[in-house]
């Protein structure tokens, strides 16, 4: 896989979160990130290069700029994977006096039962 040294990397990244030696990798810093390197992308991409030299590092640095859209967008993927579902406002964490939704509800009375 291409990405093997990035999850190993990943990996003890989060080895050192978990240490508290390590700042948490915020979603939308991400996303700037991969804003960028598709905007930088589209400017090589409308380049016209004058000399046949130029024509192959421009290719070049295209390529590059593919890599690490490519590995910007894994990173995305794996730690909103990991982080998972936004967690819980405060109001919607059920507390266990509190009736259940359900609960609230009145019972069916006794003539609109079917047997």
């Amino acid at each position: 896989m291409a990405h093997e040294k990035l999850a190993e990397r990943l990996g003890a990244y989060y080895a050192r979160l978990g240490a508290g030696k390590a700042h948490k990798i915020k979603v939308r810093d991400v996303e700037k990130v991969l804003e960028k390197l598709h905007a930088r992308r589209a400017e090589l991409a409308e380049e016209a290069p004058e000399k046949p030299e130029k024509a192959a590092r421009l290719a070049s640095r295209i390529e590059t700029a593919d890599e690490l859209i490519s590995r910007a967008e894994w990173l995305l993927a794996e730690i909103t994977r990991i982080a998972g579902p936004a967690p819980l406002l405060a109001e919607e964490i059920p507390t266990p006096d509190a009736p259940a939704p359900d609960e609230g509800a009145a019972a069916p009375s006794e003539d609109t039962k079917q047997d």
